[in-house]
């Protein structure tokens, strides 16, 4: 009898708990849209609108809102069905963003100490970081993933982190793809243009920024479904005319130790539209969360 009753109280709790608490698929886009969205003359940004309601994302980074307040993205974020949006300052050249489908909660904005400053957000139980780090000098961009990564290691008590956007920095497990030398002479020639920004690290690539980020235990999405190179930039409208073109990966999503098993699918978005409207394509993740009803 004894035996009959634990199996009945443990179906109960099975049962009870899958009532509240059952498995769903967060889809996450990271995009770095260029400028405001400047290839889009629309005044409504109908055809950025257009592409993101065809992706039905559930959670959109944006870096580089030039122009944007925060009731215009409002605006366009309902404009694909995201009720929620934050920007992160106005006024700004570059600032970052993001919308949701569901609500976005415990805030944070931070632009001190930051060219473009991050924000840290909650949604469904993941933790935001939304981030554009500096283009420009890559001793800059070593201040700023230090913060990034110290506000991290401040808050203990959150445990599922996303870190996502343009990081402006390569990833060493992408160096097999910048042997053959562009890559360099391309920051060589930035810096011969504008010193003393420095790019290169005497005369290498600097890795630095995203070995920062691994070594904090941080899982770089795309890697656990491509482990070939995919390139961010250049979309097909913007690669050099004339020659080869200088490719590299810049736009990340990485996710916390305990959330590397939870992501089932990882893509850079290239389509007839990713290809002409910005200069950097989108990088997309699909994050299994548990739904508590």
């Amino acid at each position: 009898m004894k035996h009959l009753i634990k199996a009945f109280i443990w179906c109960w709790f099975l049962t009870t708990f899958s009532a509240f608490a059952q498995e769903k698929t967060l889809k996450i886009i990271s995009y770095n849209v260029l400028v405001g969205m400047k290839t889009d003359t629309s005044a409504e940004k109908s055809k950025f609108s257009k592409w993101f309601k065809q992706q039905k994302p559930d959670v959109v980074a944006l870096q580089e809102l030039t122009g944007f307040t925060q009731k215009k993205l409002e605006s366009l974020a309902r404009s694909y069905n995201h009720p929620y949006s934050i920007l992160l300052i106005e006024g700004e050249k570059y600032p970052v963003g993001i919308t949701s489908k569901y609500p976005i909660t415990n805030v944070k904005k931070v632009t001190d100490n930051m060219d473009r400053g991050f924000i840290q957000a909650d949604i469904k139980g993941q933790t935001f970081v939304v981030l554009h780090l500096s283009p420009f000098d890559y001793r800059t961009r070593g201040v700023e993933i230090d913060l990034v990564l110290a506000n991290v290691k401040s808050q203990p008590h959150i445990k599922n982190w996303l870190l996502m956007g343009d990081f402006n920095s390569v990833s060493p497990v992408d160096s097999l793809a910048y042997q053959d030398g562009r890559f360099i002479e391309g920051l060589k020639k930035y810096e011969k243009r504008y010193p003393p920004i420095k790019k290169l690290v005497n005369g290498k690539i600097d890795y630095t920024v995203i070995q920062k980020v691994i070594d904090q235990e941080f899982t770089d999405a795309l890697k656990l479904f491509h482990t070939n190179f995919v390139k961010s930039i250049h979309p097909k409208k913007f690669q050099t005319k004339g020659s080869a073109d200088n490719a590299s990966r810049i736009d990340f999503v990485f996710a916390s130790k305990q959330l590397k098993k939870k992501i089932k699918k990882a893509e850079i978005l290239v389509d007839d539209f990713t290809d002409n409207y910005s200069d950097h394509y989108p990088m997309m993740i699909e994050l299994e969360i548990k739904d508590k009803k």
